[in-house]
Parts: C-alpha cells; sequence; structure tokens
C-alpha cells in the first residue's frame, strides 16, 4: 500500500508542478503582451522607469491617473445594511477575488428613491480593484463586473477604474494584472503587515501606451493564449482528482479486505 500511494503521490505531485508552471507561463504571456507587444522585432527605447525597462519606441509612457477614471466606493453605515436579496449588492473588498466577483459573503442596502448613490452604481465591465490586501495568493484581487453582479454599489476600500479615450476594459484588465503592476508596489508594500494601497498611488502607476488597433490585436492575443491555459490547468487539475479518487479507493480496498 505505501508502495503504490508513493507512487500517485508523485504523479499528484507532478501534476501540481505542471499547474504552476502553466499559471507562470500564462503570467508571462500577459506581462509580454502588454509591456513589449506583440511584433519582436519592433524597435524599443529605454521607458525612463526602472521596473519598466525598454518598450515599443512608438508607444507613449504615461500615467494611469491620465487614461482612466478611478472612484474609490462610498463609506457605506453598517446599521443600514439588510438581508434581502430583492435590494442592491454592497460590493465589498470581500466580493473580490483575482480575475472574478464571490458573493458568498453579501450584505445589501435598501433601496431608496431620496439616495443620492448613482455615483457609486457599477455598470457592467466595470474594473472594481480590493485596495486592502490587494495581492493575495492566486493573484491580484482584481474582477471585472458582470451582469450578473448587478445592481450593485462599490464600497470604501474598493476602487471602481473606468478607461477613457477609447481605452477598453479588457486591456486595462490585462494590463493591471500583469506582473508589471505589481512591481511598481512592491517598494510600496514591503514590510507592511496589513498591506494597503490608494488611489493616488494606483493613478501614479506608469506603463506604455500603444495604438488602439495595437490593444485590440493584444486583447485578443491573451484571450486567445489564456483559454488554452486555461484548458491545460483544467486537464491538470481533473487529472489530480482522478488521482486522489484512486488513492482513496486503493487504500479503503486494502484495510476493508
Amino acid at each position: 500500500l505505501d508502495h503504490e500511494t508513493a507512487k500517485i503521490d508523485t504523479l499528484i505531485d507532478k501534476q501540481q508542478q505542471l499547474i504552476r508552471l502553466l499559471k507562470e507561463k500564462r503570467q508571462a504571456v500577459i506581462s509580454h503582451a502588454v509591456t513589449k507587444g506583440l511584433n519582436p522585432n519592433a524597435p524599443m527605447r529605454d521607458s525612463g522607469v526602472e521596473w519598466l525597462g525598454e518598450v515599443p519606441e512608438h508607444w507613449v509612457v504615461t500615467r494611469l491617473k491620465y487614461q482612466v477614471k478611478m472612484l474609490p466606493g462610498y463609506a457605506f453605515k453598517s446599521s443600514g445594511f439588510v438581508d434581502s436579496s430583492e435590494e442592491v449588492n454592497l460590493l465589498r473588498g470581500i466580493n473580490i477575488a483575482p480575475g472574478r466577483t464571490r458573493w458568498d459573503d453579501v450584505v445589501y442596502w435598501p433601496r431608496h428613491d431620496h439616495d443620492d448613490l448613482s455615483e457609486y452604481a457599477l455598470q457592467e465591465k466595470d474594473l472594481v480593484l480590493g485596495m486592502d490586501r490587494p495581492w493575495v495568493g492566486d493573484g491580484l484581487r482584481l474582477a471585472m463586473i458582470s451582469s450578473e453582479d448587478l445592481p450593485a454599489y462599490v464600497v470604501q476600500r474598493v476602487a471602481r477604474i473606468r478607461g477613457v479615450d477609447g481605452i477598453s476594459q479588457e486591456y486595462l484588465f490585462n494590463l493591471l494584472s500583469s506582473p508589471s503592476f505589481s512591481s511598481y508596489f512592491d517598494p510600496i508594500t514591503t514590510g507592511v503587515s496589513v498591506p494597503h494601497i490608494s488611489t493616488d498611488q494606483i493613478g501614479e502607476y506608469c506603463f506604455a501606451l500603444p495604438s488602439e488597433s495595437e490593444r485590440e490585436d493584444i486583447v485578443e492575443f491573451i484571450s486567445s493564449s489564456i483559454s488554452k491555459y486555461k484548458k491545460l490547468i483544467r486537464g491538470a487539475e481533473s487529472a489530480i482528482e482522478l488521482m486522489q479518487e484512486r488513492r482513496t479507493a486503493l487504500i479503503s480496498a486494502a484495510v476493508t479486505g
């Protein structure tokens, strides 16, 4: 039994290593696309930003605050929270996981015609970023709002981000999901027991902006690439589940005769 379970454990470990490598490769693809572009022969120049390095010569180095409208959430009083799902979702930091929203712990706000909260109402494709403990094990707590999340208000300690001047939400999502964004914050959050970032700090993030047509190509390329990696990761996760079931069944059969 020890011999057989050891073989299964080794196979499971190899699949887990494969998943880690696939996730790293997926991040590398996103990072390269949004910082270097898709043309390997494009002339490059020094961006003037240490952690950004060289960028395509024709890209414009800018700051995020000039390319987005950013709004910190409203300080809703907890005494006004209700439990009825017929009311409006309050999107708090706890409701944001890397790449998705999560509503397993949700509170609601009553619909009142006299409330002037329209400014804090979320829209489909809004980006929301948790500013307390922004990085967790799986990455940055950044998500794109879908129609299933609405209606919802954004709550304090969450930043709502909307692109301006033709910058799509999809491109912004990929840009902020890239390692270059976290690299910018490393010196700020290192050594802090409870990392926290502000909208001002987010707005000062410096990056190189390609043309609109290039941005569209980059979004399409990343979407296609990520789909392939997701499929490979799902395959490895399924293999792990099957091997764990096999291990359990083997032990059960051995101890019960």
